[in-house]
């Protein structure tokens, strides 16, 4: 999975060369999925898959494997396994949060029910560590990847529990958010990196700098989905504009607003904010509150920290060696987080 331009003079179109590389990985990771016996469930297991994804952690994966040391061919399993985590992971949280649609598409359990969107996430759970597992490298490094994918599994719950948790919570800080994010996103981001860094035979400091490269992605990720589920289009978001608020999701923007208006702020803007985490709030309030938002700046307050972990996420990129992957993986950083609103 070699990246397409040839010519490092030439500007990489990184959204034909993130579309390509999906479909590559899709051709790996499909024929994994259709398997079992029992047709609704395994109808359930490829329904999220098949609805599309721009597939950036297996891709991450492969091509830091690929920039370290020319074993791109060798991280496709383990790509193809974060991927399907990855869709694990959100099957589950769509139950959680009660969505509807995801990438245009009704999500499992409104295209089926809730519990075979629970068992069809189990079963991706179970296909991913499985595909792990056939990853040909020598059993030191595979082990350190079986044990980074568990621990990064792990915090994605912990990441999950508090995002859930901060719902039913008046006071939630900056810190305590961060804290969220880093561990329901970030972490998935980091363990691609590392681990593509590990497949490829990297040193100690390239393990730990693409660690780290995928960490400030991902937060960086994060908070410019957060803007975007405000401010973004929702043809090309895939789901609708504001149900974060209709949810009460504690995202930056919010916990950033609360602190900034303080007590008499937010007494003063009660009527404005009793649509935030109001299911039924209807759209007029919605954009009401989104309105106050960025009134106060706090929409602009996310944007531009999420720019900062882009730049920084980039600057880690000088251990590896001037190459077409290096140069993807500079681009993804801007795709990812300054994506079209």
């Amino acid at each position: 999975m070699a990246i397409a331009v040839e010519d490092r003079g030439m500007k990489m179109d990184i959204m034909k060369e993130v579309m390509r590389m999906a479909k590559e990985v899709d051709e790996e990771l499909m024929p994994l999925l259709n398997v079992g016996s029992h047709e609704k469930l395994r109808l359930a297991i490829n329904h999220l898959p098949h609805s599309g994804g721009k597939r950036l952690r297996p891709s991450m994966a492969i091509v830091v494997a690929e920039a370290v040391g020319k074993k791109g061919k060798t991280a496709v399993p383990f790509g193809c396994a974060l991927e399907i985590i990855h869709n694990f992971t959100l099957v589950h949280d769509d139950i959680i949060d009660e969505d509807l649609t995801r990438r245009g598409r009704p999500t499992v359990h409104a295209q089926f029910d809730t519990p075979t969107a629970i068992m069809a996430g189990d079963a991706l759970f179970a296909i991913g560590f499985k595909t792990l597992a056939e990853t040909k490298v020598d059993g030191g490094r595979l082990r350190q990847l079986l044990k980074d994918v568990s621990e990064t599994v792990f915090l994605i719950a912990e990441g999950e529990q508090m995002d859930m948790d901060f719902e039913n919570s008046s006071e939630v800080t900056i810190d305590a958010y961060m804290e969220m994010v880093e561990k329901k996103t970030a972490v998935l981001f980091a363990c691609a990196a590392g681990g593509g860094a590990i497949i490829g035979k990297g040193s100690k400091k390239q393990i730990r700098d693409m660690r780290e490269y995928g960490r400030l992605l991902g937060i960086g990720f994060q908070i410019w989905d957060d803007v975007l589920g405000l401010i973004g289009n929702e043809k090309l978001l895939g789901k609708p504009v504001g149900s974060d608020i209709r949810n009460g999701k504690r995202t930056l923007i919010v916990v950033h607003a609360m602190q900034t208006l303080g007590p008499k702020g937010r007494k003063k803007s009660v009527k404005i904010l009793k649509a935030l985490g109001n299911e039924k709030a209807t759209d007029e309030e919605v954009k009401r509150v989104i309105q106050l938002f960025e009134d106060i700046g706090s929409v602009d307050h996310a944007k531009n920290i999420a720019l900062k972990y882009a730049e920084d996420a980039k600057a880690l990129l000088k251990c590896l060696k001037p190459s077409k992957e290096r140069d993807f993986l500079r681009e993804i950083v801007d795709f990812s987080v300054g994506r079209q609103l």
